[in-house]
């Protein structure tokens, strides 16, 4: 009776050890002398495993045709379509709308294969996902301030477009890219950092088309970046000195004519600046102080509202400085 029942047990097990082959689609390899899932093994080439990868996320199966890339890389790694699987990763994180990191596994193709002749897509396709970003970025903004993560494109759109200018720097997508870079930081109302990125297209990227907007965007900053009189002016000044180069370098520039509008802004501003210092230094009784500030706003800001004033204590106090009328 146990012998019998032992018969049956082993019956059993062998039963199901064979459905369980079958189920795997495991085969006997006599090279290997073990037992291999057929489902695991790659296409007879590293070219018609990319390609069957590629079938994949064309019927849209991308989770599937993620995991052929991945048998791609555990069988075929070290041949010459190593660097067409790669990419062919990022197309599939882009396809299924997983932006970032499709720019990162396009990035891989640039970190680990620099010989690529996929290198020129790769700058296409990431800056095709920073300008997904931006303009998501931008939708978010029209929707109000209390759209969530309303900011979070505009990060990640600066993320990619930075890997742009790494893989390229000094050419001419580095320079759109660096630009792009500003224009986010400059949505977002972080002047200072739109500033020093827009100064880096003027300094690095002198020839490119981007400089005369990298040069009105400088401007803007610093006049965005601005204070009332009653606090320090050295964004007003920095506004006045980039509205100049502006308009030295451009000068036909349709913009010229509003930017002169936001240096007759700043110069005022600055002026009452200096004349309330002069009229600090006046009530504290400490006229030669008083003097020098007056003097300054009658010298250096001679078209500000500002001057009149300043000029009219000059003359009450017996000094000759001249004030030159708004023209």
């Amino acid at each position: 009776m146990r012998s019998m029942l032992r018969w049956v047990g082993a019956a059993f097990a062998l039963t199901v050890f064979v459905h369980g082959v079958a189920e795997a689609q495991w085969t006997w390899s006599p090279q290997t002398g073990r037992w291999i899932n057929v489902k695991r093994l790659p296409k007879e080439t590293p070219e018609l495993q990319v390609e069957y990868a590629r079938s994949l996320m064309v019927q849209g199966d991308y989770k599937k045709a993620i995991r052929e890339t991945e048998k791609f890389k555990d069988f075929y790694s070290d041949t010459e379509w190593a660097d067409d699987n790669q990419f062919l990763r990022g197309e599939i994180m882009l396809a299924q709308g997983d932006l970032l990191p499709a720019a990162k596994e396009f990035q891989q193709v640039v970190a680990v294969y620099p010989d690529s002749d996929l290198f020129d897509q790769v700058i296409a396709k990431q800056y095709e996902i920073g300008d997904h970003f931006y303009d998501r970025g931008t939708a978010n903004l029209a929707k109000g301030w209390w759209h969530p993560f309303r900011k979070r494109p505009f990060r990640r759109a600066i993320t990619v477009y930075a890997m742009v200018i790494d893989n390229q720097p000094f050419t001419d997508s580095a320079a759109q890219a660096q630009y792009k870079v500003g224009l986010c930081h400059y949505t977002l109302e972080e002047y200072r950092e739109a500033a020093f990125e827009y100064q880096r297209v003027i300094d690095d990227y002198a020839a490119s088309d981007f400089v005369d907007e990298a040069s009105y965007g400088l401007a803007m900053c610093h006049y965005k970046d601005s204070h009332p009189p009653a606090y320090d002016q050295s964004p007003s000044l920095l506004a006045v000195e980039a509205v100049d180069n502006f308009k030295r370098k451009f000068p036909s520039d349709t913009r010229v004519a509003e930017l002169d509008g936001v240096k007759t802004e700043m110069l005022n501003r600055v002026a009452e600046q200096r004349l309330r210092t002069a009229k600090f230094y006046e009530k504290r009784r400490k006229f030669d102080s008083a003097a020098i500030y007056y003097e300054v706003v009658v010298e250096q800001f001679p078209n500000t509202t500002s001057a009149a004033e300043a000029q009219e204590w000059l003359a009450a106090h017996g000094h000759s400085k001249r004030w030159q009328a708004p023209s």
